[in-house]
């Protein structure tokens, strides 16, 4: 039986620098671990080579709708090893039985990411040769490499092929957490929305008292460590806790209150963030959908536009 599993595939977060990186990449690890726990869906990571994977015995839509709520993730690849060889036409014949539109006039093209060892081919030249054994194999196939209307994605190691049978659109951002905390009152709609998009550029939310516990709990679906502060590294290697940049629902007279300041510290003041300025009444009703069900409505469009 062909193994399932997950491709994993970040976006911004891949482009810092490689200290930088591993620490996203751990409080993105973490939120994982916490969310799969919370939900009680059991999830195997691991790796191929630079490429993050996670296997689970679950079915493809719980997986795939606990993978959505995985901020720092804008691509996640269903995927499968199809064949224990790398042979063209073993492989080509296992892509064609999985194809449903089999028979069918259409057109394809084949993207292949190779890792580990330079092996026999390289990735175009693989893709070459697994356009030409299909073409052979099913003569209603024709190759467009601009706008077909199949893609065939492959991940070529030195001994076994995967396939990745559909592509999902992940939430994006980056993982909470990693840039520092901001106070939060959330008690209605707006709050709510302004929040997530606080949080879905990494911060980590501090809920003040009056938030609504029923829409904190919707928003730890994305973050399970909401309420946790977060820690920084000082010049002499002793560890803190960060004080909060940000609020989100409250003034920032009511924010200083909370905040105790070690005389002396140098802080950062709070700041007033009002993410939801200009946006007009369908892009929230957009988004809350997003929150709610994110594998049903992926992350609107124009979320780039506004917050990245």
């Amino acid at each position: 039986m062909a193994q399932k599993a997950w491709i994993l595939r970040y976006g911004e977060l891949g482009l810092k620098s490689r200290v930088v990186r591993r620490q996203f990449q751990r409080a993105l690890s973490n939120n994982l671990d916490r969310i799969s726990k919370n939900a009680k869906v059991p999830l195997i990571k691991d790796r191929i080579k630079t490429m993050e994977v996670v296997t689970s015995d679950s079915s493809n839509e719980v997986t795939e709708n606990l993978l959505c709520h995985l901020l720092g993730v804008v691509i996640i690849d269903r995927s499968e090893i199809i064949a224990d060889c790398i042979d063209p036409v073993t492989v080509s014949k296992e892509i064609l039985e999985r194809d449903t539109l089999r028979g069918k006039p259409r057109t394809f093209g084949v993207r292949t990411r190779r890792v580990g060892a330079r092996g026999e081919y390289t990735s175009q030249e693989y893709s070459g040769e697994i356009g030409a054994a299909m073409c052979e194999l099913d003569e209603t196939l024709s190759v467009d490499l601009t706008n077909p209307d199949i893609w065939v994605r492959l991940v070529l190691e030195i001994d076994c092929v995967w396939h990745m049978s559909k592509r999902i659109e992940g939430a994006g951002g980056l993982p909470p957490g990693v840039q520092g905390d901001v106070l939060c009152k959330i008690t209605d709609e707006d709050t709510l929305l302004s929040s997530f998009l606080i949080m879905r550029r990494g911060s980590r939310l501090i809920p003040v008292e009056g938030s609504d516990e029923k829409l904190l709990d919707i928003l730890r679906r994305w973050d399970p460590f909401i309420g946790r502060t977060t820690r920084e590294w000082t010049r002499e290697r002793i560890q803190r806790d960060r004080y909060p940049w940000g609020v989100v629902g409250l003034s920032i007279d009511e924010g200083e209150q909370l905040i105790v300041r070690a005389e002396g510290r140098k802080t950062t003041p709070l700041s007033t963030l009002e993410p939801l300025c200009g946006w007009t009444d369908e892009e929230k009703i957009s988004l809350k959908k997003h929150i709610l069900e994110p594998s049903l409505y992926p992350c609107v469009p124009d979320i780039e536009a506004w917050v990245s």
